[in-house]
């Protein structure tokens, strides 16, 4: 039988940077899944300052008490220029099918595809979105995060392959809230199975989109790709929802 003694040793024999992954992923996920269990005017309103916050103090460890370096991070200036045009590349044909499947739905469903949060916006509004808030606040806090910092950790802890997977994962779970709450108040699903059947495919493909993600990341060696897509895509298909509805 293992002793107290001999559980004790263990935990202190712990590699450090194990110690400082978990950790990290541990912090994402509360942070994470606790904001978004806010109310939605609540996430309006503070989310994007929230992120920001986060993102400071994330860079300022990393650098200080991590130790980490810019090419740890994806952060190197000379990875940047042939990352971001990988990016913009790549994005511009991955919207392609949803953008399509936008503007022509009103012929094949008989009206536009509408979303309250989009379609409502001013121009103005959209222009905010579009350029700072969706970008800024989403997309470069979740890249630097979890394809930044977090990738970091887990590649000091088992390589390039724990770098992904381990990435990926927290990616997926960090959504899990949001992603629960979005599956029941859509009231596409009316059973418990089929609740648990949404929430559990939707989980699987945001770790497949965080697996993407972090080979772009691993490929190109800066987060400048995986960015570009995570902005973009989601950029043109709000602005061909806005210009649907």
């Amino acid at each position: 039988m293992t002793s107290l003694a001999d559980v004790q040793q263990r935990a202190t024999t712990v590699r450090p940077e194990i110690l400082v992954a978990v950790g990290f992923s541990v912090f994402l996920l509360l942070y994470g899944n606790g904001v978004s269990g806010l109310s939605h005017d609540a996430r309006t309103s503070y989310l994007l300052w929230a992120n920001l916050a986060v993102l400071v103090f994330m860079l300022a460890w990393a650098f200080t008490w991590g130790g980490f370096s810019a090419r740890e991070l994806g952060l190197a200036p000379e990875r940047l220029p042939q990352s971001t045009a990988l990016g913009i590349v790549l994005s511009l044909l991955a919207a392609i099918p949803p953008v399509l499947f936008i503007v022509l739905a009103p012929v094949f469903n008989g009206g536009p595809v509408a979303s309250d949060g989009i379609s409502e916006r001013s121009a103005a509004g959209l222009a905010f979105f579009v350029l700072f808030r969706q970008p800024v606040g989403t997309a470069l806090f979740e890249e630097v995060a979890f394809r930044g910092v977090l990738y970091g950790a887990w590649q000091r802890v088992g390589g390039e392959r724990a770098a992904i997977v381990g990435s990926a994962v927290v990616f997926a779970l960090w959504h899990s809230v949001i992603t629960s709450r979005t599956v029941i108040e859509s009231g596409v699903v009316d059973t418990p199975f089929g609740t648990v059947a949404g929430i559990v495919v939707s989980l699987i493909g945001l770790f497949v989109g965080g697996l993407l993600f972090a080979y772009l990341r691993w490929r190109t060696g800066s987060i400048a790709a995986p960015f570009m897509a995570h902005w973009l895509i989601v950029a043109l298909m709000t602005v061909a929802v806005w210009s649907m509805a």
